[in-house]
């Protein structure tokens, strides 16, 4: 055939269909053969080995420390009570103050409301896709499921952010519209704004991964037609839920906390540690199937560690808000948010470690931009979920400790 130019080519291929034995359902097991589970059961016996740990610490706190604390101070009459009232040291010194509002409350609220959501967004999909009912076979499912489960678990993010700040209110129903409002537009205007500055670098390299306008005004509506009213009814509803009750009472003036030997908020960044020594063995087949372009499908092992970090995060949090309060310090709210969730800084640093030494065929700063936005985005996730997990575990301990002991 002679080429000339500007006219069409024609091209022709044969195909020759050969009859297989394996049946229609099975056609992925080829490509889904596990492989190296010697390492996820590695990962899942690390994390084992990290609860078992802290669990130890926990079971230290309640029987030894705190039950023998209690037990010691009901069996005195009301004159010794009385007299060791006066003597009290540690974490019952801070009674009339460990309920005190904190700072920027209403943000806190928002944070641990779309932590809820995010999470139960999570562990949702993540069984969903365990079960068998994602497979990698159909694409695209795995990112549908998780936008559907994020919109519906909206009404849980406004009920729980509300049910907070009425809490932290002592009951005050004010304001419920306007925490539901910021509840449905913090983390997805977060992440509409991370989206955006990606789409406008693809955009200006004239790439043809740049999202499409069109799926930006689904997003958008899916965003405030779907997603907000939702999280609006779950603030009805937390508006009226009855709030939880302090077991005591509030001094009018503040207690000073007394100078510490090393700063706290030192204590709560290096407390990340922990969480992430349970996830980044998996971490790192999680980053080759987004970004190396190969199979993920251990969704099995990936639920059991998922689970098992949400235990360390709760535990973390738990001992490092006993020992806050051990040490007089009262002010326990936002750090015991951000001892579970500063998991998310060592995952962000893994992931430029990832970008340094795996993904050496990335060209351009366009793509680095790209790959270090998703990653952001994923850590600022990572943070509002298990920060959640870290505060609410922390909610209920202080509240279980000081409902335990009778103090005027």
């Amino acid at each position: 055939m002679l080429v000339k130019e500007n006219e069409p080519i024609v091209f022709t291929y044969e195909v020759t269909f050969e009859e297989s034995d394996i049946k229609w359902p099975s056609r992925w097991d080829a490509y889904l053969k596990m492989e190296g589970s010697k390492v996820h059961w590695f990962s899942i016996l690390n994390s084992l080995m990290v609860i078992t740990f802290l669990a130890g610490i926990v079971l230290v706190i309640f029987l030894r420390t705190v039950r023998r604390d209690l037990t010691r101070y009901e069996e005195l009459d009301k004159e010794a009570q009385a007299q060791m009232n006066e003597e009290l040291s540690g974490w019952k010194l801070v009674v009339g103050d460990v309920f005190r509002a904190p700072t920027n409350s209403g943000l806190l609220c928002v944070m641990v409301g779309d932590g809820v959501q995010i999470l139960g967004m999570a562990v949702v999909t993540v069984m969903f896709a365990a079960l068998g009912f994602m497979s990698p076979a159909s694409r695209g499912t795995l990112i549908i499921g998780m936008l559907i489960f994020y919109m519906i678990l909206g009404i849980a993010a406004g009920y729980v952010a509300v049910r907070l700040w009425r809490t932290i209110g002592c009951g005050d129903k004010k304001g419920w519209v306007s925490v539901s409002w910021k509840v449905a537009c913090c983390f997805p205007g977060i992440a509409f704004f991370i989206l955006t500055t990606l789409n406008f670098l693809l955009w200006g390299s004239h790439s043809t991964g740049a999202i499409p306008f069109s799926l930006f005004v689904v997003l958008i509506f899916m965003w405030f037609c779907i997603s907000v009213p939702l999280t609006l009814v779950g603030g009805y509803f937390g508006a009226k839920a009855p709030h939880i009750e302090y077991p005591v009472r509030t001094n009018q003036i503040p207690r000073e906390i007394p100078a510490q030997k090393y700063p706290s908020w030192l204590l709560v960044f290096g407390a990340g540690t922990l969480p992430f020594g349970t996830l980044f063995i998996e971490l790192f087949f999680i980053m080759s199937s987004i970004w190396m372009g190969r199979v993920y499908y251990v969704f099995g092992f990936l639920l059991i560690v998922f689970i098992l970090l949400v235990v360390v995060c709760a535990e973390v949090s738990l001992v490092l808000t006993y020992m806050h309060l051990c040490v007089e310090d009262w002010k326990w709210w936002w750090k015991s948010f951000f001892a579970s969730g500063s998991v998310a800084i060592y995952i962000f640093l893994y992931s430029v470690n990832y970008l340094i030494f795996e993904l050496k065929s990335l060209s351009g700063p366009v793509s680095e931009a790209l790959y270090l936005g998703y990653s952001l985005l994923m850590a600022l996730a990572i943070m509002f979920a298990m920060g959640s997990v870290g505060f609410l575990s922390s909610f209920w301990f202080v509240h279980y400790l000081f409902s335990s002991v009778k103090l005027d």
